[in-house]
């Protein structure tokens, strides 16, 4: 098994707020090559920014069942791993498959499930419904075609995506409702899990460039290398808030 080392880095950010996922990190496997483990971890340099809750109108909400109020733009763990960062590699001469089957993003009380989901070029995703009330899927791509469409309780909207993107996706009858839909032009791949770690398998020996993004800290690099025996050493990856008068790249 292929393991990799990262080296440390610090990127740009801005503020947010934050809150705890569970422990466990959820699978990013969708082709079979690539899964959420401890091998590196992403985390935030500096001060932790206060926990705040979203502000949910009541009359707006109606329906939706108890709904999650903690602000999921920036979640850190205890020691400061950051959830949600989304790990791309791109290995030249490598083909890019696509999933046989959609991929579900899910509405569920009132929420996007999952916050921050990736997945490679020529997928299909299927935005389902699974409350009780009526929801609305409006996605902001750069590239892709764009969708805006009521779906029904029980409903599913069904889109191709094949163009590399990143999409933010929108619920224009609940306005707390968002998520990020990364579409990436490689199957070597992840999103952080809870406590900021993340694993990429399957990458070949040698060295590559790995590109970090995330909602609220912006964009980061670093070299990935692979040696031939797959012995590493885990390094951490870190992301900061951007000081005033600075900016930082999206």
């Amino acid at each position: 098994m292929k393991h990799v080392t990262l080296f440390s880095i610090v990127a740009g950010a801005a503020l947010a707020t934050a809150f705890t996922l569970p422990k466990e990190p959820a699978l990013a496997t969708l082709t079979g090559s690539v899964m959420l483990a401890d091998a590196g971890k992403v985390v935030f340099d500096g001060e932790k920014p206060e926990m705040k809750p979203l502000v949910i109108d009541p009359a707006k909400s109606e329906g939706c069942g108890t709904v999650d109020t903690q602000d999921q733009s920036l979640i850190l763990s205890k020691e400061g791993g950051i959830a949600n960062v989304v790990v791309t590699v791109e290995v030249a001469g490598k083909e890019v498959k696509a999933p046989e089957k959609p991929v579900l993003l899910d509405q569920k009380t009132c929420r996007f499930e999952p916050h921050v989901m990736i997945v490679p070029v020529g997928t299909t995703v299927e935005y389902k419904n699974s409350d009780s009330i009526s929801h609305n899927v409006h996605t902001y791509p750069a590239k892709n075609d764009q969708l805006n469409k009521m779906v029904p309780v029980g409903g599913v909207e069904t889109q191709k995506l094949d163009k590399e993107d990143r999409i933010e996706i929108k619920c224009d009858i609940h306005p707390w409702m968002n998520s990020y839909l990364i579409v990436a032009n490689t199957n070597y791949y992840a999103v952080t899990g809870a406590d900021g770690s993340f694993k990429i398998e399957g990458l070949p020996a040698g060295e590559h460039k790995a590109k970090f993004w995330h909602e609220k800290l912006g964009k980061a690099e670093a070299t990935i290398k692979v040696d031939a025996e797959g012995k590493v050493a885990p390094v951490e990856v870190k992301m900061t808030l951007e000081k005033k008068g600075g900016g930082r790249k999206r």
